[in-house]
């Protein structure tokens, strides 16, 4: 049997637990973020990234555990908020006995956090992981990827919010860029196509990816991704990483809304929200609408799975985004903070 390094537990103020870990052999190292359990275990993706430092991925899962919270309340699942992040580089450092290592971790924790795919992990990672733990959904022949699910729920919710920004403008009439092309962007990119949208900009830092995009769809538009925030279109897609929102872009966009997969999309949700909302930038809270992905494997872990309650719930995503902007406009203060009074009641 492996001997496997202890970890270390953080105390960090309004999180239940924060573990680091590593697995010097397989170069694993990382972290699991518990925020909050009182409606149910932890569940959150585990995330693959080259980060620059230890610090800034502690610094990544405390936001997206607490964005967990908020996601799982918002979508009114019998769920708590956690992450996990793991550190290098997607391109060379995987292997079954890295993904095995992480599952030893997961399951110390022993059911408190539920672990998924999320960015450069796969539902065949989750396999390897699944060798040491119970604790992970997602998995081949389960739900399976949610990426289908994430990207529909991001089209209804920005069906929803069409009307806020653009009334008695039809989706086929308005310009969209979509800001990464994974799996989840490129799913969002087909529900536009097949949705008739004729301007469509795409960027992303892989290259494959939008090779793979103009394969399929020529007509689209590739631009670099320095140029995505201040592109003159109509509406943003941020479907790559959260903070893209800040108070430094903001002056330069010209979409007026901005709805997409990212989580964390708002750098500074008090700062950001705010002066987006001042130039007229509708600014859909992220942890409503990308909750797709969670319902999908909250299903799988709740019950015997089925598609076609998942898409039921899915759907309702759109009702939702629709009563926070009405709540928004009515108090006329910024879509997260309506959000967050939104998710407030089912976190009392």
């Amino acid at each position: 049997m492996k001997l496997y390094e202890p970890p270390i537990f953080h105390t960090i103020p309004d999180y239940e637990v924060v573990m680091e870990f590593k697995d010097t052999p397989t170069k694993l190292h990382g972290f699991i973020a518990i925020h909050h359990t009182k409606r149910g275990p932890a569940l959150g993706g585990t995330r693959l990234w080259n980060y620059a430092s230890s610090e800034a991925a502690l610094t990544d899962v405390l936001r997206l555990a607490k964005g967990m919270t908020y996601k799982a309340a918002g979508a009114d699942l019998a769920l708590g908020g956690g992450k996990g992040v793991l550190i290098g580089d997607a391109s060379t450092i995987k292997s079954p006995e890295y993904f095995e290592a992480y599952g030893h971790y997961v399951n110390l924790l022993n059911g408190k956090y539920i672990t998924a795919e999320d960015v450069n992990t796969t539902t065949s990672d989750m396999r390897h992981i699944a060798k040491q733990t119970s604790f992970v959904v997602g998995t081949e022949g389960k739900s399976g990827n949610p990426s289908p699910w994430t990207s529909l729920g991001v089209f209804v919710g920005l069906q929803a919010a069409l009307p806020f920004a653009f009334p008695g403008k039809a989706i086929h009439e308005l310009s969209f860029a979509v800001q990464g092309a994974g799996q989840t962007g490129s799913f969002l990119i087909d529900h536009l196509v097949q949705a008739h949208v004729k301007n469509i900009y795409v960027t992303d830092v892989s290259v494959s990816n939008l090779n793979n995009i103009q394969t399929r769809f020529p007509s689209i538009k590739i631009v670099p991704v320095e140029s995505f925030i201040s592109l003159p279109v109509d509406v943003l897609c941020p479907c790559a990483l959260g903070g893209i929102v800040n108070e430094i872009v903001i002056p330069h966009i010209k979409a007026r809304l901005i709805a997409g997969s990212a989580n964390n999309l708002l750098l500074n949700e008090s700062i950001d929200g705010p002066l987006a909302h001042a130039r007229g930038i509708w600014v859909v809270p992220d942890f409503i609408i990308n909750a797709g992905g969670l319902i999908n494997v909250y299903h799988e872990h709740m019950s015997d799975y089925q598609s076609d309650d998942v898409k039921t719930e899915v759907l309702k995503i759109g009702d939702r985004i629709t009563t926070i902007l009405n709540l928004a406009r009515r108090q006329a203060i910024h879509p997260f903070l309506a959000a967050t009074q939104f998710v407030s009641e089912q976190l009392k």
